[in-house]
């Protein structure tokens, strides 16, 4: 495989910083949505959301970028699977069901499939 450029390097490096922003994200959401929760938790969400936008686009190019491998297909199919869950947040009837699902679905999928995407994103992203 060809050495990455510094642009595709920044791009990668942009990517996996914004995974952990996001893991920041729903933790935020778990400490803080509560029956009466501060109308930040829904900014938060739907920034996630919007990160979760900008990952799928990022994920049309990774192929390109690291190879299209087995690996990286199956992240790509977990990660629609993560964005299935997320929308379930709109069916939701109450704060703490929507608590529920973060904590008992959605954040714990999301930090597994994070932490494995870092760690085929680390061999390109190291100087």
């Amino acid at each position: 495989m060809a050495a990455l450029t510094e642009e595709k390097i920044q791009f990668l490096q942009h990517y996996d910083q914004l995974l952990h922003t996001m893991s920041e994200g729903f933790d935020y959401i778990e400490e803080n949505l509560a029956e009466e929760a501060p109308p930040e938790v829904e900014q938060v969400f739907t920034d996630l959301v919007q990160a979760m936008q900008q990952l799928h686009q990022g994920n049309q190019q990774l192929p390109a970028f690291i190879g299209d491998t087995e690996q990286l297909k199956y992240q790509i199919v977990d990660f629609q699977e993560i964005v299935e869950m997320m929308s379930e947040w709109f069916e939701k009837p109450t704060n703490l069901d929507k608590k529920s699902l973060i904590s008992g679905k959605v954040a714990p999928n999301f930090e597994s499939w994070r932490v494995s995407m870092h760690q085929l994103l680390k061999p390109n992203i190291q100087h």
